[in-house]
C-alpha cells in the first residue's frame, strides 16, 4: 500500500456544516489508514457567517490560523496536513484549490471578483492545482438547466466524493476521461466520528508527500490511484 490522502475535509472553525474541530480531525486521521489530508474549508465571497463582518486580511488570517492550529498537532503526530480551500459559486458549483497559502490569498484581495475560470487561472499561475468538487451533484436547489463552468480550464475533476450519489460520480468519471483531466477524490468529511464508520475516499500516491509543491506535483503526475472504503 502507498500513501493515502483525503483531499476534501472541513472543520467547524470555518465550515458551519462541520461539527468537528480541526485538531479532532487530525486525531481521527492519525488513527485511520490515511497518511494525511487537505483542509478545504468552505470559502465564498468576502464574508463568512462564522466570522461576521471582517476585513479581507482578517478573513484570510482566520482560515490560515485554523490550518496552523491543526498543522501543529499534525506535525507532532506524524500526519501530513495541507492547506486548501473549497471555493463556492453556488448551485453546487465549487472548486477545490490546492497548493496555495496565506500569501497567495493576501496578494489577491479581489479574488472574489473572479469567475471560476479566472480564479482557476490565478491559482494555476501561482503553481497551484484546481479540481471541481463533487461535480454533477443532483440536489433540489440546482436547476436542471443550470449552466456549469467550463471544465476544460481545470486541472482535474473529483471523480469520487462520499457525499455524492453513485450516478454523480459515474458521470464525473466519464467527463474526466473525455476531457483528459487528472483525478482527485475525497471523503468531503465534516464529522470526524464518521471517518471510521461510513464511506470515505481519497487518492493513494506511490510516494509520501509533505509539502505543497510535492502535493501539486503528485496530482499532476497522474500516478495517484482512487482509494475508497465503506458503503454509502
Amino acid at each position: 500500500m502507498g500513501y493515502i490522502y483525503d483531499l476534501h475535509v472541513h472543520s467547524k472553525e470555518l465550515s458551519g456544516c462541520s461539527s468537528s474541530a480541526v485538531r479532532d480531525m487530525v486525531r481521527a486521521y492519525k488513527e485511520s489508514v490515511y497518511s494525511g489530508f487537505v483542509l478545504t474549508n468552505h470559502f465564498s465571497g468576502r464574508t463568512n457567517p462564522l466570522l461576521g463582518e471582517v476585513s479581507w486580511e482578517e478573513k484570510v488570517t482566520a482560515y490560515w490560523n485554523a490550518y496552523l492550529d491543526g498543522k501543529q498537532l499534525a506535525d507532532e503526530l506524524g500526519v501530513d496536513m495541507f492547506f486548501g480551500l473549497e471555493y463556492g459559486y453556488g448551485m453546487a458549483q465549487e472548486i477545490l484549490l490546492y497548493g496555495i497559502d496565506v500569501d497567495f490569498l493576501l496578494a489577491h484581495p479581489d479574488l472574489c471578483d473572479n469567475t471560476p475560470e479566472q480564479l482557476t487561472a490565478l491559482v494555476q499561475n501561482s503553481g497551484g492545482f484546481v479540481s471541481h468538487a463533487h461535480p454533477f451533484r443532483n440536489r433540489f436547489y440546482v436547476p436542471k438547466d443550470y449552466k456549469h463552468m467550463d471544465l476544460t480550464c481545470l486541472d482535474a475533476i473529483e471523480i469520487f466524493n462520499a457525499g455524492n450519489m453513485e450516478l454523480d460520480d459515474a458521470k464525473a468519471v466519464i467527463r474526466c476521461n473525455e476531457l483528459g483531466l487528472k483525478i482527485t477524490a475525497g471523503s468531503d468529511m465534516h464529522h470526524c466520528e464518521l471517518l471510521a464508520t461510513t464511506l470515505n475516499g481519497g487518492i493513494e500516491f506511490p510516494e509520501r508527500v509533505t509539502t505543497n509543491a510535492e502535493l501539486v506535483a503528485a496530482l499532476k503526475s497522474g500516478e495517484g490511484k482512487l482509494y475508497r472504503h465503506g458503503t454509502r
